[in-house]
């Protein structure tokens, strides 16, 4: 199966693909990013991979196999995209990632390998995504200052992913409570921006509302496919630039910071009556300052989350009380601190989730668990000896979940990672 998937995954990735880079896309960008140009057309791909030397999850104790080694995460992207340049449509594009089915998360899908293993603390997989992700696009430049890029197909409808430089993509280790939502629908993004600094973004998507945590497919096979569309969208503000670009004369003090706010979210259900359909509404909310200094890049993000699904194995959507959770968190990461054999990165997250209901909702919680806490701590050498895109990362976690009673288990997770991506550039500072 894993070679029939990676043969697919290939034969997408050679047949087109990926998503627009600009308002202006030339050859200087389309060699930015890899790819090869000609008379209008960009063509590239990368394969990124990522390998565990070692591997712990302490929840998965019980199955004996807590800790193992040469774990992996092998991702596939194709882009193609072509100049059009109308009055104001600039680019369409076509955008294909792939993952193998059996390195993404799918404990919610019977008859597969990880079914047995029921919830997300325990189940196999690296990367919390879909397996695969494809979409077709347009970039409209509104003005000189303003883009739209409208979408179809499979794409993250909102969410938010750890900050860059958390140094493994294994899902375990990242702040609890944050997650991001992928679906298959269409999608408009606005972005205001002074130059390449971002003012506004703003995204709105209209899709399926299928798929669910533990499925690897945002096109489920069985009866749990929508009856109506769910909405999604995100809002976010970049402060700091928006007042450089009112003031000029703050252009001195504000180079060096980004702050900025958002709320992301989406409200919908999955599945058909009767004794199928779920609701799925999840918000988020977050505030995040990045500061450029001469040794690197320092950001802290803060968020807050809420969700409301049914109660475990309860299909009567909206007709019946809700489990209402709640989850926030805090993210710090410096970045790009160079020396001679490595651009260094840290990374550091602490959360905590909790449901004010006596019943588990089946995505978020299992069993008698209604709380988790934990942390998180990393460091990444990334080009390493100076070989563009080899990184090498070592990660430790601690979670705690808590029952009913607030008795607490607690499990370590930590690895060490290697990292190789092919097909594009690395830029380096001057």
């Amino acid at each position: 199966m894993l070679i029939k998937n990676s043969l697919i995954a290939s034969s997408l990735l050679l047949a087109s693909s990926i998503s627009w880079a600009g308002q202006d896309l030339n050859v200087q960008e389309c060699n930015y990013r890899g790819g090869i140009y000609t008379n209008g057309v960009c063509v590239s791909a990368s394969v990124s991979g990522q390998v565990a030397g070692v591997l712990g999850n302490e929840f998965r104790r019980g199955g004996g196999n807590e800790t193992s080694m040469g774990d992996s995460v092998f991702q596939f992207d194709g882009q193609f995209s072509k100049d059009v340049n109308l009055e104001h449509l600039k680019v369409i594009f076509i955008d294909v990632s792939v993952i193998p089915k059996e390195e993404v998360l799918h404990y919610q899908e019977k008859g597969e390998q990880n079914f047995h293993n029921s919830d997300r603390f325990k189940a196999d997989g690296m990367a919390d995504r879909p397996w695969l992700l494809a979409k077709i696009g347009a970039g409209i430049e509104l003005s000189n200052s303003q883009d739209l890029t409208l979408l179809a197909g499979s794409f993250e409808t909102n969410g938010l992913n750890p900050l860059p430089g958390k140094p493994s993509r294994y899902y375990m280790t990242a702040p609890y409570g944050l997650i991001v939502r992928y679906d298959k629908g269409i999608q408009a993004n606005y972005e205001l921006k002074d130059e390449l600094d971002r003012i506004i973004l703003a995204s709105f998507s209209v899709v399926d509302g299928d798929g669910i945590k533990g499925q690897s497919s945002v096109t489920p096979s069985d009866s749990r496919a929508n009856s109506y569309p769910s909405y999604a969208g995100t809002v976010e503000l970049h402060v700091a630039n928006g007042l450089k670009r009112v003031f000029e004369n703050l252009s001195p003090y504000l180079a060096r910071h980004d702050l900025y706010v958002g709320v992301t979210g989406s409200a919908g259900d999955t599945g058909s009556f009767a004794g199928e359909k779920r609701s799925q509404d999840d918000m988020t909310a977050y505030l995040g300052y990045l500061l450029k200094t001469g040794k690197g890049d320092a950001e802290v993000r803060v968020f807050k989350s809420n969700f409301t699904r049914n109660k475990i194995n309860n299909g009567n959507g909206r007709h019946d009380p809700q489990v209402e959770s709640s989850a926030y968190g805090v993210e710090l990461a410096f970045r790009g601190f160079e020396t001679k054999s490595c651009d260094w990165e840290l990374y550091g997250n602490k959360h905590y989730f909790e449901t004010n209901e006596q019943a588990p909702d089946g995505e978020f919680t299992w069993g008698d668990i209604r709380s988790v806490d934990g942390w998180t701590a990393g460091i990444s050498c990334m080009n390493f000896k100076r070989i563009s895109n080899l990184n090498i990362g070592a990660e430790y976690g601690m979670v705690n979940k808590y029952n009913s009673k607030e008795e607490a288990t607690a499990g370590q997770q930590f690895s060490l990672v290697f990292n190789y991506k092919w097909g594009t550039r690395n830029i380096k500072k001057r």
